[in-house]
């Protein structure tokens, strides 16, 4: 009788450490799919009434001009993306080169939109004014930097409105100054158009957060005594009074040109005294960008390789030396001893000769992948906004 019970003791315990398990094991399950989790999913806020519109039925419109459309549709797209993501509705972008419709947001100063048409005010480049009236929103701005800011501080104003009725206010942007200063690589020689080369390519991959300055020149050379030195450049006068937060300094490759058109540049002829004058000349060009502005972050991209290719023109074997040999060097001391950052383009170069279409040039497309490497190479270090 005695083992009988035992047996069904045994038993039933048995079927209590089931039982127990089952519910620890439903108890654990129900905690991973609770309902308290899925309201912690966070939901796309309420859309906002804008003088009686909805938000989703705007459509939003970016200036339309030769040399700024692409910035404009960025800033414009990025401002759809924030829109989407906050409030889960996607608006329609488009030029202002569509027919007007009653419900815009307008990016830039529109001359085809009648409510721009009076705005001649010059604005910097991160600077903007934000107007609501009636079912028009208009940032303006001369530049697509604040354009682009003044997207996202509107929608910092309304983040918390159902209704938002006319308003007006301005603002400036924080935007990191990038001048590419160089020769004709920087300039885009051979392109078929000024929108491919390498600081377009450069600003797209940076975005609106920073403002990049194209400050080549083809065939201008460093040393400050030469015909065509860069110092006597417009387009140095114009990167001095960007005052730049970062300069990428592409120059170097034509001192080592050996034209013998200019034979100041044979850099083997003791009477030259070219390796001094390469210093002296290196040196007042940074200090001249570090007057303007003594946080300015300067690096050093050491030129591309020269590679024949055909009947070029040019002594590519005799170029390539004097760069390996005088050029490069030059500036590698140089900038170790300012402890600046190098990207070393001539390495890069070597096993990547398909970007130089004619042996010295990348063309269109091919800028591309060369703004890249040299985006890649700074994105980490570059100055932040």
């Amino acid at each position: 009788m005695l083992k009988r019970f035992l047996c069904l003791f045994l038993a039933f315990a048995f079927l209590f450490c089931l039982v127990s398990c089952g519910e620890d094991e439903s108890a654990e399950a129900s905690t991973d799919f609770s309902p308290a989790d899925e309201d912690s999913v966070p939901a796309c806020k309420p859309e906002p009434m804008i003088n009686g519109a909805r938000l989703s039925e705007f459509t939003v419109v970016y200036k339309n001009n030769v040399s700024d459309t692409a910035k404009f549709k960025t800033a414009a797209q990025s401002f759809v993306k924030q829109v989407k993501e906050i409030y889960g509705v996607t608006l329609k972008c488009t030029s202002d080169n569509a027919a007007e419709t009653e419900n815009e947001i307008i990016f830039g100063i529109s001359q085809s939109r009648e409510i721009c048409k009076d705005n001649n005010k010059k604005y910097g480049i991160g600077g903007y004014d934000v107007e609501v009236r009636g079912r028009k929103v208009v940032f303006s701005a001369t530049y697509a930097n604040g354009a682009f800011g003044a997207g996202e501080e509107f929608l910092k104003k309304i983040s918390d409105s159902e209704k938002v009725s006319d308003m007006k206010f301005e603002g400036e942007k924080k935007v990191v100054k990038v001048a590419c200063v160089g020769d004709s690589i920087t300039y885009g020689a051979t392109s078929t158009n000024d929108q491919q080369n390498y600081p377009n390519y450069l600003q797209e991959m940076l975005g609106l957060d920073y403002h990049v300055l194209n400050a080549g020149i083809s065939g201008y050379s460093i040393v400050s005594t030469d015909q065509y030195a860069y110092k006597k450049s417009n387009e140095f006068s114009q990167a001095i009074s960007f005052k730049p937060d970062v300069v990428l300094f592409a120059l170097g490759t034509n001192d080592a040109n050996p034209t013998p058109n200019q034979p100041y540049k044979d850099w083997e002829n003791e009477a030259n005294d070219r390796a001094n004058r390469f210093d002296q000349s290196t040196n007042e060009l940074l200090d001249a960008f570090i007057a303007e502005n003594k946080d300015v972050q300067i690096i050093m991209l050491l030129p591309t390789s020269l590679f024949k290719v055909g009947d070029d023109g040019w002594n590519a074997e005799a170029w390539n030396a004097n760069l390996t040999k005088h050029v490069i060097p030059h500036l590698k001391r140089i900038a170790e001893e300012r402890s600046l950052m190098t990207v070393d383009l001539y390495s890069w170069s070597l096993e990547n000769k398909n970007i130089f279409v004619d042996g010295l040039h990348p063309k269109n497309a091919t800028y591309k992948p060369f703004a890249r490497f040299i985006y890649d190479s700074v994105k980490n270090d570059i100055k932040k906004p």
